[in-house]
């Protein structure tokens, strides 16, 4: 199973991107997408930006996440 993640563009360097994952900042190559600058959301799996997310479609996806992240939390309480 593949899990890519939704997080912000904070920093561009060349083309690696310094990106955030709601506070937890790691690089991800930029080399399979196009147009992204900072600001812009992007999936990122194995270390590459996949997608570039509209700002609709990477709050969904975080809310997906949030919740997903809580259901997990409960389970091990």
């Amino acid at each position: 199973m593949c899990i890519a993640a939704p997080a912000q563009i904070m920093e561009i360097n060349d083309n690696v991107a310094i990106v955030d994952f709601g506070g937890v900042r790691q690089q991800a190559k930029l080399d399979l997408v196009e147009e992204v600058e900072v600001g812009k959301y992007v999936l990122v799996h194995s270390g590459y930006a996949i997608e570039v997310l509209t700002e609709q479609a990477a709050k969904e996806s975080l809310e997906a996440w949030d919740e997903l992240l809580k259901i997990l939390d409960e389970e091990e309480s």
